[in-house]
């Protein structure tokens, strides 16, 4: 409190020595109309007040040119400049006079000036008959009359030691009277002019200074904080100007040509608007007494003498100006005692917000003591340049305060956002094995031919799987975004086909397009050079962008295209989809936005992508609108030109001698048990990748042919058996999984093995190639040891069942039972004494049956139709001749019909019908033989009327747990069935009506 008091003693003593520095050395006094100067010791820089006794004509107007005439009609009246309490103002017009009496210096020396104040309400002044100037019409009517209570400046020259100074004055529109209350002022030019300039040069710094607060509050609302008490400072810092120049200079009006009705009015708008937003601004700057109840009675009653001051006429409104002085009064000190409490409550920040109340008030209450007083204060700035120190320091100090919280805010933001980030990292993590589990398992059940689910029921298992891959996608986002936040994600760029990459990434986005009416196209020409980028990024980044175009593309078209700009190769994807409105797009590539709010994922796909981009040295943008679509395009560097073939012909031409050796050397090559050289055939658009995988593996043991396209390796597949394909799953023109598809047309998953090489080894790479027929896969860079390992362990494997079928075709050959042999002999021998022609044939029959049985062509992976059907006929032949009326064969074979089987396989189904079915039956019976021609498939059946077998003997039959005899032949023939096509014997069976086995041959795989 005692700092408080202390202030208002160094603000008033402050005043007060202001008012003692401006108060004017001792003057004459005029006496009865006339100042006599003649003995003054008048200095040229001084100015002094015409105070005293002037002469006042009352309801008379002297005539300037004719001043003794006219004075003499009238009887003049001593009246005191400035007026006195007890002055006759009950006259509403008249004239003021005054003699100056000069010495011969004073006259020589210098022109003059004379100021006349705001005089109530119009005036003109006359020096010796002279008009020299005037505020309003002088008249002595109302009539004519208009006010405009306007201070003005005239300046003239003395030829004389005597200076008649002649004051016309009228006033209708205040009950006051004609009346002057303020000093005139008189001196020399200059000195005038000084005091003067010095005035307005002081006001005209508050006013700069009050409205560059209002300027920069304006700043902050338009470009910072648009709240609208960012405004109300402003209109805060404009009032107070506005006062400034209304209280010590209202020649304002004279320049907006206002008369002084409105003059008045807006003086007490202004000064009525200063002190209500002083009072406002206070409260915005009060922590404690924001909401307290006084303000609303201040705003209430700042709005009803507002509507006064508009309302009311003048002379009444003059009465009321107490009822205001009393309001401005009152709230003020409420304010002054509200700011006081808080600063003697928290004496950090209040205490400058005391201080600005006390210098504010301060200078209000001055400014109106000088409008409705007639006491002469001089202009005094510093009330204002103290409460802008005050509501400066406040402003710093609240700053200070902020910044400090702001900044323990950040560290604690950046202590949770880590804490956010490692959460995430674990909880991702942790998530991850489970929900690949999740969908491993609902992707076996989707799969399983024996499932018994309903198609509604598959269909929602379809729909929960891709919610399901939709999420490890999301995880995998989530983990770059937090590696490209810390700066652990690391490139490894190098030369990459951009055209191989999009088609590998269609690849792996085909099960999210499948049953949807969205057609992917690359325009992307085979010449387009490659790029200088990180191949498993770049495949991230195309996989992003499409599977968003996806997303929001229920039909139509999503087209990548490519063109060369600046040095720098442009992508564009295109999607005729639902297209982002302008609002979206400004923050489309923030972290955790989304294009519409129903999207599933967590939008951070984009965000990553473009901070890929730009480590590649590359630029993200997009095109879009609503409803027609949108356009994603970014920049990648291109790589530098690859090797010139003319230059390095040695690498090139190693590769193409291979190939052409290569394959003449495996043109004959017949099938061995043990082959000293492996054949393997890599296929990879990066040379350097070829030349490290021939490396990897030994030319004593392993023969390895390259080619650098799809084209080339479907050319080659057929040229010998190979061991193992080893394929890049970004190779150009076609992609490795399209790739890996035709093979798998050709060549089942164990007889040809694939190991894909992977850029990324993501679940949506992984299960795109492994979906599609590949064995295994090596992510790349290639570690040497682990692809040497894996392409072992799928030739080994290869081999291990290679030797298992030669093993049970061995069996099957061998399976020729004895009795079978003595039965057939027995047969023949009884029939040449019978019938020799039938034993000729039965024993040709026999032979053919021999022959077939153990021919070498058995040990192929598959033969002609017809070498099969000549061993089944012979079979059947002998078994007809042994059991004459008990077995009857049915043949329904299309003759047209060329494809190749697995050996040995239609031989155990007819010896099955006929053994277990028709010879189990009393009467015997048919067994049909049936080839039938389809589409995409030829149709084999064994069909038997005999005893039949029950559901649970048919379930039995093929399984691999059942450890008895019966079935070997079937349970073989299934399992080689299945190795080569894909599926086994089909077999239906009612007992004592029949059984029908049967099984498909594929027309495209050879």
């Amino acid at each position: 409190m005692l700092i408080i008091v202390l202030i208002f003693f160094v603000l008033t003593g402050l005043r007060f020595l202001w008012l003692a520095y401006y108060l004017p050395p001792e003057q004459p006094i005029a006496r009865n109309g006339i100042l006599d100067l003649r003995n003054y010791e008048w200095k040229e820089n001084q100015t002094i007040h015409l105070d005293g006794e002037w002469l006042f004509y009352p309801e008379t107007l002297i005539d300037p040119d004719n001043l003794t005439s006219t004075a003499s009609k009238s009887e003049p009246i001593i009246l005191s400049i400035p007026s006195k309490e007890g002055d006759d103002s009950s006259h509403q017009f008249g004239t003021y006079r005054l003699k100056i009496l000069l010495d011969k210096k004073q006259v020589s020396n210098f022109p003059y000036g004379i100021q006349i104040p705001a005089a109530k309400t119009a005036s003109a002044l006359f020096v010796n008959g002279q008009l020299e100037g005037n505020s309003g019409e002088v008249a002595a009517s109302s009539s004519l009359h208009r006010g405009q209570n306007v201070p003005y400046t005239a300046y003239f020259t003395a030829y004389q030691q005597e200076i008649d100074i002649t004051v016309h004055l009228s006033n209708f529109d205040t009950p006051e009277g004609a009346l002057i209350n303020k000093h005139v002022t008189f001196g020399s030019e200059q000195a005038v002019l000084n005091e003067q300039n010095n005035i307005k040069m002081l006001l005209f710094t508050i006013v700069v200074v009050l409205l560059i607060h209002s300027l920069y509050t304006i700043l902050v609302y338009l470009f910072i904080y648009r709240k609208k008490i960012v405004l109300f400072f402003t209109a805060g810092f404009l009032f107070p100007a506005a006062d400034e120049l209304i209280t010590y200079n209202k020649s304002i009006f004279g320049w907006l040509l206002l008369d002084y009705e409105w003059s008045l009015k807006i003086s007490n708008l202004v000064y009525l608007g200063a002190s209500f937003f002083f009072v406002h601004f206070m409260r915005v700057l009060l922590s404690k007494y924001q909401d307290a109840k006084r303000f609303r009675w201040f705003t209430i009653l700042y709005g009803i003498c507002a509507l006064a001051i508009i309302v009311i006429p003048t002379h009444f409104l003059l009465s009321a100006n107490t009822l205001f002085f009393t309001l401005y009064f009152v709230s003020f000190f409420s304010v002054v005692i509200l700011a006081l409490k808080e600063y003697i409550q928290e004496k950090e920040e209040s205490i400058f917000l005391a201080f600005t109340a006390l210098s504010t008030t301060s200078g209000l209450l001055w400014g109106l003591i000088k409008a409705f007083t007639a006491m002469e204060i001089p202009f005094y700035p510093f009330d204002y340049l103290f409460a802008f120190l005050g509501f400066a320091g406040f402003w710093f100090k609240r700053f200070y305060q902020k910044t400090t919280l702001v900044n323990e805010l950040v560290d604690d933001l950046k202590k949770a956002d880590q804490l956010k980030d490692d959460f995430l990292m674990s909880s991702s993590q942790k998530l991850w094995n489970p929900m690949n589990e999740m969908i491993t398992i609902a992707q076996s059940i989707y799969d399983g031919e024996n499932s018994s689910i309903t198609i509604q029921d598959k269909n929602n298992l379809k729909y929960l799987i891709d919610i399901g891959r939709g999420m490890s996608f999301a995880l995998n986002d989530l983990l770059d975004f937090t590696r490209l936040k810390e700066g652990t994600l690391h490139l490894h760029p190098k030369s990459t086909s951009v055209q191989g990459t999009v088609f590998g990434v269609f690849d792996m986005l085909r099960f999210i397009t499948d049953g949807i009416q969205i057609q992917m196209i690359s325009t992307i020409p085979k010449s387009f050079p490659n790029v200088l980028a990180d191949e498993k990024r770049l495949i991230q980044i195309l996989f992003n962008l499409l599977h968003n175009a996806i997303k929001y593309t229920n039909v139509g078209f999503i087209v990548v295209h490519a063109k060369i700009e600046n040095g720098m190769a442009t992508i564009h994807i295109q999607d005729t989809g639902l297209g982002i409105d302008e609002e979206t797009q400004k923050r489309i590539f923030s972290p955790y936005e989304q294009g519409i709010a129903s999207d599933n994922g967590i939008g951070l796909g984009l965000n990553v992508c473009k901070k890929l981009i730009e480590l590649h040295g590359g630029t993200l943008q997009m095109q879009s609108v609503p409803n027609q679509g949108s356009n994603f395009f970014f920049t990648l560097p291109l790589a530098p030109e690859q090797i010139n073939p003319d230059e390095e012909p040695t690498l090139q031409t190693k590769f193409e001698s291979t190939i052409k050796s290569s394959v003449n050397a495996t043109n004959d090559l017949k099938f061995e048990s043990f082959r000293k050289q492996f054949m393997i055939l890599a296929v990879d658009d990066d040379p350097i990748n070829l030349k490290l995988i021939s490396n990897i593996f030994s030319s004593e043991e392993y023969e390895v042919v390259t080619v650098t396209s799809g084209e080339d390796a479907l050319k080659l597949l057929d040229k010998t058996e190979w061991d193992l394909i080893i394929l890049d799953a970004m190779v150009p023109y076609t992609s490795g999984y399209a790739l890996v598809r035709s093979i798998r047309d050709h060549y089942s998953i164990l007889e040809v093995p694939i190991l894909l090489l992977t850029a990324r080894n993501y679940p949506e790479d992984v299960y795109t190639g492994l979906a599609l027929g590949a064995n295994d896969y090596v992510t790349k860079p290639i570690n040497s040891l682990e692809l040497k390992i894996r392409s072992r362990a799928l030739i080994d494997l290869k081999y291990s069942i290679n030797q298992r079928l030669h093993m049970e075709a061995a069996w099957l050959q061998a399976q020729i039972q004895p009795h079978f042999l003595f039965n057939t002999l027995n047969t023949i021998a009884s029939l040449s004494s019978i019938d020799s022609e039938r034993m000729v044939n039965l024993l040709n029959h026999f032979g053919e049956y021999l022959r077939g049985s153990f021919d070498v062509k058995n040990l192929q992976r598959v033969v002609p139709l017809h070498h099969e059907l000549e061993l089944v006929r012979s079979y059947l032949y002998i078994e007809q001749e042994r059991f004459e009326e008990l077995l009857h064969v049915k043949w329904e074979v299309d003759k047209s019909i060329d494809v190749d089987i697995p050996p040995i396989s239609i031989q155990p189904l007819a010896e099955n019908a006929v053994r277990h079915g028709i010879l189990e039956k009393k009467n015997g019976g048919t067994v049909c033989i049936r080839v039938k021609n389809h589409a995409e498939h030829v149709e084999i059946s064994i069909t038997d009327d005999g005893v039949g077998m029950d559901e649970a003997i048919v379930k039995d039959l093929l399984s691999d747990s059942n450890d008895t005899r019966r079935g070997i032949g079937l349970r073989n023939t299934d399992r080689r069935l299945k190795r080569i096509y894909g599926q086994g014997l089909q077999i239906s069976s009612v007992p004592n009506e029949g059984t029908q086995i049967m099984f498909n041959v594929p027309k495209t795989l050879k």
